[in-house]
């Protein structure tokens, strides 16, 4: 499979209108203690667009996870492109059923992975793949938020920081530019790309709400199977 003709483009449009969350990646990632060359997992990698600031960012190794074919595809298209391929292996599978083998990663970024996952079962798979003192930056859905928070330090990980992104940074720095390229004269060609995009904006203007994340950076202080089984 390649990606091509309207549905690269499509693909592009997506990729520049993910750039405005990449401040707030950043503003975590300061949380982050630095390590020489850390060895880096991102989990439903998506085309990557997280995945390429982080390379760009970190003198680290990074195993880049999704199972949508396509996307792999495009993001090793783009790594090709910008010369990271052999600091970014992109790997076609299910993160759940995909053997890390005795791998022990220094940071694991899951960028809106667990709300498709469950929270709880996405992240104790995670945590089996840190090793102690090793970070996770997690944006997830704000529901629940608490909750996550105490099922977190159950699982021997402390929270060392949370910050919400509103609704607002959700119009303006993602569908407001989403918006505009969909009512794009130069952009009709792709209209029959775009309707789930046209959907979800919908759903904004009904709930804006409903579309608050969390951004969680999470250190690792005990091993996994130190946590609390009953969790």
């Amino acid at each position: 499979m390649t990606v091509g003709g309207t549905r690269k483009e499509y693909l592009l449009i997506h990729d520049r209108c993910r750039q405005g969350f990449l401040k707030y990646l950043a503003e975590a990632f300061e949380f982050v203690l630095p390590e020489e060359n850390p060895e880096i997992l991102d989990v439903g990698c998506g085309t990557g667009v997280p995945t390429i600031w982080v390379a760009e960012h970190t003198g680290g190794r990074i195993v880049a996870v999704d199972i949508d074919q396509e996307a792999i595809e495009w993001l090793a298209a783009k790594c090709e492109e910008k010369g990271l391929s052999d600091r970014i292996t992109t790997v076609y599978s299910s993160f759940a059923r995909h053997d890390f083998g005795e791998k022990r990663f220094d940071i694991i970024v899951a960028e809106g992975f667990l709300n498709v996952v469950g929270f709880s079962k996405g992240f104790r798979k995670m945590n089996s793949l840190l090793r102690e003192g090793g970070f996770m930056v997690i944006h997830d859905d704000s529901a629940d938020r608490d909750a996550k928070i105490d099922f977190i330090t159950s699982q021997g990980c402390t929270v060392v920081m949370s910050s919400m992104l509103d609704e607002k940074i959700w119009w303006n720095n993602y569908y407001r530019q989403l918006e505009d390229e969909i009512s794009s004269p130069g952009n009709i060609d792709l209209a029959r790309h775009f309707g789930g995009d046209i959907s979800e904006i919908e759903q904004y203007r009904k709930d804006p709400l409903r579309f608050r994340s969390v951004y969680y950076v999470v250190r690792k202080e005990t091993d996994q199977k130190t946590a609390h089984a009953d969790n």
